[in-house]
């Protein structure tokens, strides 16, 4: 949180933006970041929850009023701006550089998922208990409560480190009390749109509010208890919010339990629409069918992997796990510096193998267990990656609670990292080069529409290429254990891409997706069923570290075939990570379009 005259100068910033008219602006690119910057903004200010999870400043105490006026008059405002985007491009010429016609195609695509989430989805008709408002939409109710203070705690300044003072933490703690105290009026009016409710979005979004009372009572309360003293007004009011913001949680998920057998199943969207999300959202060149062929293609892929690999462990006369891999983790206190070492053992890697540049400026990432309220949805590691507008680079990197890494080994548990080749493997997809360093990249983006951009296609699909790369680069040796988890990983996200249009397009039942998931991707059935309704909740995105891994390893080919005996590893995944965390049907004809200009000049115009 910036000091007091920062902050209020930043306020001022954001009003004027929000205000700015957007033919006010000359050349077409301004135009377009103008729009860009009165949606964004404007969406922040109207739903302030989705301004806390971009880390925009000025929005923490607040909340939104709920009702059916508010829900139409954003509406219209998306609908006007798309008819201002209509009228940018309509001036466009054979002069507009591609870059500007690109930043037109993905404004557009940000307001046709903002437009269907309202009008085709009706996510907020449908979430009963709701969800956070920085997972790809502006849905918050009683669970987005929850996950915006959650993120404000996660986010706490902390006296001394990134310029921050201790008036800034005893603001940040006035602004959650003040969030809280909104909380009961707030949630009960989101309560009354949802006129739609699903049964299976609301025994996920009981169990997450089962949690709330051991978040609030347990790590918020005694932070804030050392941080505001035991005894001080500012506590007693917080504890105060607190427990009216947990009776209202509690009373949510006591009409949910009481309710949520009677309501319909109506999570999905259909194929027609699923068909035209990949189109009009995600800008891919795939419909259903393509992104479910090449599920198989990886499931069958993966199968015959750990069929190679279970042959070469028989001949050796071996079982995979601990013995055959670096060695059972630490378990206590000492997992977590554990975890630490591998990630610095990881960058040293990429340093040594010349896989990508490592900016001098990048951070360091807080390594902690999963709360339990986020483990329905999240049963396995996890990254909270920077967020896009705060000044700070913080991350935090969630792993899942383990009772005992010793029996996880015996059973081969695929959502517990016990040994140095899994948390190796893992924290290659969360950390390094995953999604910490791509989307550490992103952020500084000096381009305010790319700098937004989040496309979980390029997202998952760098951190799912980055597995298999380091596997073919030596990072395990001939340890077979790490090699298995690669593959058997491999299966699980051929499974996700079959399941995210069959149970979308209503094709499958949740239980037809939950057996072909555990049996398939070889989760427990309760893991599995935990991962299957989180797929149902969120369409659109688990396959997208099938198509993204596709879509790179398509440029790549491109890449080299073009500059032959001057390509190399470092320079293509340079160039790829300049261009932000944007589609690849935006990112491959820009770079093969670039690649005239040296890798490094590149990087410097993304500020990387």
């Amino acid at each position: 949180m910036p000091i007091p005259s920062r902050h209020t100068a930043r306020c001022a910033l954001l009003v004027a933006l929000i205000a700015l008219p957007v033919h006010a602006a000359d050349s077409e690119h301004e135009r377009l970041v103008a729009l860009a910057q009165d949606l964004t903004y404007g969406s922040a200010a109207q739903y302030p929850m989705l301004a806390t999870a971009l880390g925009i400043p000025g929005h923490d105490a607040e909340l939104d009023a709920p009702s059916e006026a508010a829900r139409a008059a954003y509406l219209a405002r998306l609908q006007a701006w798309r008819q201002q985007l209509h009228e940018i491009s309509a001036t466009f010429t054979a002069a507009t550089s591609l870059t500007d016609r690109d930043d037109a195609k993905l404004l557009g695509a940000e307001l046709a998922r903002h437009l269907n989430d309202l009008l085709v989805y009706e996510r907020d008709r449908k979430d009963f208990g709701g969800g956070g408002a920085g997972a790809g939409g502006v849905v918050a109710g009683a669970n987005g409560v929850l996950d915006a203070v959650f993120t404000q705690f996660e986010h706490m300044p902390v006296p001394g480190q990134d310029g921050a003072s201790a008036a800034d933490q005893q603001r940040a703690w006035a602004d959650i009390t003040a969030r809280l105290e909104k909380a009961p009026a707030y949630v009960a009016a989101f309560n009354k749109l949802v006129t739609k409710p699903c049964h299976l979005l609301g025994l996920i979004r009981s169990q997450q509010l089962a949690g709330a009372p051991e978040f609030f009572n347990g790590a918020l309360s005694e932070a804030a208890r050392a941080q505001l003293g035991a005894k001080s007004r500012e506590f007693a009011r917080l504890a105060r919010a607190r427990d009216g913001a947990l009776a209202a949680m509690a009373a949510t998920k006591a009409y949910i339990d009481a309710h949520v057998a009677s309501w319909p199943e109506n999570y999905a969207m259909g194929r027609e629409a699923y068909d035209r999300m990949l189109r009009d959202e995600q800008l891919l060149p795939f419909n259903a069918a393509d992104i479910e062929r090449m599920g198989r293609d990886e499931l069958a892929h993966g199968w015959a992997e750990e069929a190679w690999l279970t042959a070469v462990a028989r001949h050796r006369g071996v079982s995979f796990g601990p013995t055959t891999g670096g060695g059972l983790a630490p378990g206590g206190p000492a997992l977590i510096d554990y975890y630490r070492e591998r990630i610095a053992d990881l960058t040293r890697f990429m340093k040594e193998h010349e896989v990508v540049t490592i900016p001098d400026w990048l951070g360091t990432v807080n390594v902690t267990e999963t709360p339990h309220f986020l483990l329905p949805v999240l049963p396995g590691a996890n990254m909270n990656p920077p967020r896009k507008f705060s000044a700070s680079n913080a991350s935090t990197y969630y792993i899942a609670p383990v009772a005992s890494l010793a029996d996880s080994a015996a059973r081969l548990d695929m959502n517990q990292d016990f040994d140095w080749d899994r948390i190796m493997s893992t924290g290659a997809h969360e950390v390094m080069p995953g999604h910490y360093l791509q989307e550490s990249i992103a952020k500084r983006h000096p381009n305010f529409i790319r700098k937004l951009q989040d496309s979980a296609v390029f997202v998952e699909g760098w951190a799912f290429y980055g597995e298999e790369m380091l596997v073919r680069l030596g990072m395990y040796d001939d340890h077979l254990d790490g090699r298995l988890f690669t593959a058997r990983w491999e299966r699980v996200r051929g499974a996700r891409a079959i399941v995210d249009p069959k149970l979308a397009s209503g094709e499958w039942s949740y239980e037809q997706a939950v057996d072909f998931y555990a049996t398939q991707g070889g989760f427990t059935r309760a893991a599995a069923a935990a991962q299957v309704a989180d797929i149902a909740a969120t369409p659109g995105y688990y396959f997208a570290y099938t198509a993204g891994r596709a879509q790179i390893e398509e440029l790549y080919a491109a890449y080299f075939l073009k500059l032959g005996e001057r390509a190399s590893l470092r320079d293509f995944h340079d160039r790829l990570l300049s261009y932000g965390a944007t589609p690849l049907a935006i990112i491959a004809p820009e770079l093969l379009a670039d690649l005239d200009k040296p890798a490094a000049v590149v990087r410097a115009a993304a500020n990387y």
